[in-house]
């Protein structure tokens, strides 16, 4: 609840599954703010390792922690925003970081935009020695809106949602989904609402071979991106903002599939999806991850 009416409130909603030896940091940067207005909810979703001893360790006030059967990230973020006390509610996985500007740049872009659904604020991203390997870039006219059909921008960590808003939009539940329920919220939301941003980083994407998204196995990877399109393209609003460019978002779908597929060493079914997107949409030919497939199908 908001402690301060004229300070908007946070629920930092941090969904865990077995990440004990990361946890910790985390939530370490979550509470180092320099704007304390903020609750942190650790959903756990049903960790078999001692992720709750480690966070139970803590003893801090901020911390809210509920344990839950395993049901997927997508079920832990909702169940996270049915708790939340906040006014606005952001989604921060538990092997990043948040750095002490995080909320504060929330609080400046809620106030110039007015109480907004959406905000959206950059990222980096470290590798496994906190060595910052890449920068999102985000151009400043840059219309996230319009952008989105050509692929998924945003961070998790970034987005803060108006609480209201994240209950009449919760993330899709199916597990088939999973890893990819993040990009189809975001374009449901982007249908239906203005995403306002800022340029300023505020947290980093820690990169390490456990990564969910870097364990690919191939039917799953199918089912997941199939059911994504699926989705995406039944939606009525988003059928009709981005009326003439959903082939555009299949065929970049389709190449997505086909670099990972690629980069996994699965190169007959690589080559399927490779001519599926090109077909889809030609231009797609340009596409930064063509170069990448091509990479992959000839060196590994």
């Amino acid at each position: 609840m908001n402690n301060n009416k004229n300070l908007p409130f946070f629920s930092i909603i941090m969904p865990t599954y077995n990440r004990a030896n990361l946890i910790i940091d985390s939530i370490k940067t979550a509470i180092a703010q320099d704007y304390q207005n903020f609750e942190i909810i650790v959903v756990d979703d049903g960790s078999t390792d001692n992720t709750e001893e480690v966070v139970l360790s803590l003893q801090h006030p901020k911390i809210i922690y509920h344990k839950k059967k395993n049901e997927e990230r997508a079920v832990a973020r909702n169940t996270g925003t049915q708790l939340a006390k906040g006014d606005y509610v952001t989604f921060f996985d538990s092997d990043d970081y948040l750095y002490p500007n995080h909320l504060s740049e929330a609080v400046k872009l809620i106030e110039k935009k007015q109480s907004p659904e959406i905000i959206y604020l950059a990222y980096n991203v470290m590798d496994i020695n906190k060595t910052i390997i890449k920068e999102q870039i985000i151009y400043r006219k840059t219309d996230f809106n319009k952008k989105l059909i050509n692929g998924n921008y945003l961070s998790c960590n970034g987005v803060f949602l108006r609480k209201d808003v994240a209950l009449q939009h919760p993330f899709n539940t199916n597990r088939t989904l999973s890893a990819s329920e993040d990009y189809d919220l975001w374009l449901r939301l982007a249908a239906r609402y203005t995403i306002h941003y800022s340029s300023v980083i505020t947290s980093s994407i820690l990169n390490h071979d456990a990564r969910s998204v870097f364990v690919v196995k191939e039917k799953p990877l199918i089912d997941r991106i199939s059911l994504l399109i699926e989705t995406c393209s039944n939606d009525t609003l988003i059928k009709k903002i981005y009326k003439g460019k959903l082939d555009t978002f299949v065929s970049k779908c389709y190449l997505y599939l086909a670099l990972h597929l690629a980069m996994s060493k699965h190169k007959k079914t690589a080559l399927t999806y490779f001519y599926k997107g090109i077909k889809e949409h030609p231009m797609s030919i340009f596409d930064i991850r063509v170069y990448g497939i091509i990479k992959c199908l000839l060196i590994y």
